[in-house]
């Protein structure tokens, strides 16, 4: 080769590379697109072997069939799952969701849990129904169940002041234009204590949770009456007992209440004993980071303040201590479900899988699903609706009432939704009809409510209508 043939051979081989080099440069979001393509394409292929494994099933006189391999479900119900599985796979692929998993039950009985999509995206890892994710504010639903049981026990009073349990160098006593006032135990569990959110400007419209740093936290707080330094000294942005205002401090001060009462002054080690021990959930956990949790998802949020279109992004390390009893857990649909249970055969009376008494009284639970007095949100003055202790309330429902910015499907529910960092849930107990759902999804802001609300509404027809098979397969 003459030296011209030669210049010539590594002219086309730079023009090549520089060729490679600008298309890559010009796409970067390629490789990425090619994914996004084959996960949609795997999903639909996923949906399509379900269906198929629903309607071809050859199992008969029997009340179960088998759904992904694995999850068993009633085929009384597979109309209803066959519908809702479309629903919310075109909700994740328009919304770009990661991963999620939804349970439902029905007369005490799992009747559809499955996972779709990724609980962890980098290695592959596909959600399934043991997938565990961050609650969020579901956590308070279940410090409100301790909280109850504590009541029971006669270790607090709902109406008691706070500074019966705490002194004044733990939390400082508070004002209200000047006069003094006191918070009970009750204002607190139904956010009624007028202590601040994350927002440091609460006249800020604009802003969530997730634009304040203070959600953000890194620190590791040995107990949570430590954590009470974060807000202790601030000022109150309403009269206690006068306005509903949401706050997640709520139940950090009400967890150092219950910390005072135990004998061992350590409200997590008691919190994670409770929820094993005296709740049965083997599978919820405190939000620990150094700990090691089979299943546990990692999380995402979607960046809309970066110019790449808001593609999904992991999410930034936090430490979670400082709220575990307003949103400090991890759990999975399963544990999940049966919390939702245990308290609705408390309310009902006797479980009708085991025959077993409820966990709490018929008249504790009552107590904490109905509304508090000034608990309804501005725009909704229904007394039927607002918040109980620990949880969301429809009672008796009125025409007027708005449930999830819907018309009302059921006359009672009994709900918390949740929003962490890098994860969406809910849990929903509707008593009428004896349905319990529960959703966990690994991304920030992903919560499908109208969505949701349709599932629900289309298994408690199913429910209504099979109600008389079950009392016939059971006699």
């Amino acid at each position: 080769m003459n030296v011209r043939q030669t210049w010539k051979t590594l002219g086309w081989i730079t023009f090549g590379s520089l060729s490679t080099y600008g298309f890559l440069n010009q796409y970067p979001d390629y490789i990425s697109l090619k994914k996004r393509q084959k996960n949609i394409e795997s999903i639909i292929k996923s949906q399509d072997n379900n269906d198929q494994i629903l309607e071809k099933n050859p199992v008969k006189n029997i009340d179960v069939v088998v759904v992904d391999g694995n999850d068993r479900t009633e085929k009384l119900y597979s109309d209803a799952i066959r519908k809702s599985r479309q629903r919310l796979l075109q909700w994740k692929t328009e919304q770009t969701v990661p991963g999620f998993v939804i349970g439902i039950s029905v007369r005490g009985r799992p009747v559809w849990i499955e996972g779709q999509g990724y609980a962890d995206i980098e290695n592959n890892v596909r959600c399934h129904r043991d997938t565990i994710m961050r609650i969020a504010s579901i956590s308070k639903s279940i410090t409100a169940t301790m909280l109850a049981k504590m009541v029971e026990d006669r270790k607090i009073d709902l109406d008691n002041s706070i500074y019966n349990y705490l002194n004044d160098g733990q939390f400082p006593r508070k004002q209200w234009q000047n006069e003094q006032v006191d918070i009970t135990v009750r204002q607190l569990a139904a956010h009624l204590s007028g202590i601040r959110t994350y927002k440091e400007e609460e006249t800020d419209k604009t802003k969530t949770d997730f634009d304040c740093p203070e959600v953000y936290q890194k620190d590791y707080f040995s107990s949570v009456t430590d954590s009470l330094r974060l807000f202790k000294d601030d000022p109150l942005v309403v009269k206690p007992g006068t306005k509903f205002h949401y706050s997640t401090y709520d139940y950090t001060l009400l967890a150092a209440v219950m910390e005072n009462q135990m004998e061992t002054k350590n409200f997590a080690k008691e919190f994670q004993k409770f929820i094993r021990n005296e709740l049965g959930l083997l599978n919820t956990y405190l939000d620990q980071n150094d700990q090691i949790i089979y299943n546990r998802s990692r999380y995402y949020y979607r960046d809309t303040k970066k110019p790449n279109n808001g593609q999904i992004q992991n999410v930034p390390y936090v430490d979670n201590s400082y709220k575990w009893s307003g949103g400090g857990l991890l759990s999975n649909v399963p544990d999940l479900l049966q919390f939702g249970n245990l308290l609705l055969y408390s309310y009902l009376g006797t479980d009708p899988i085991n025959g077993r008494k409820g966990y709490l009284q018929r008249s504790t639970v009552d107590e904490m699903w109905k509304p508090l007095e000034n608990s309804s949100p501005n725009w909704q003055k229904d007394k039927s609706r607002g918040y109980g202790l620990g949880f969301s309330v429809i009672r008796n429902g009125h025409e007027n009432c708005r449930a999830f910015a819907a018309e009302p499907p059921f006359n009672n529910v009994a709900m918390h939704t949740g929003g962490a960092v890098g994860a969406s849930s809910l849990l929903l107990i509707e008593p009428d009809s004896e349905i319990v759902v529960a959703i966990i999804v690994n991304l920030q802001h992903a919560l499908p409510m109208s969505l949701i609300n349709d599932i629900v509404k289309l298994f408690s027809t199913t429910a209504i209508e099979k109600k008389d098979y079950h009392q016939k397969k059971t006699n």
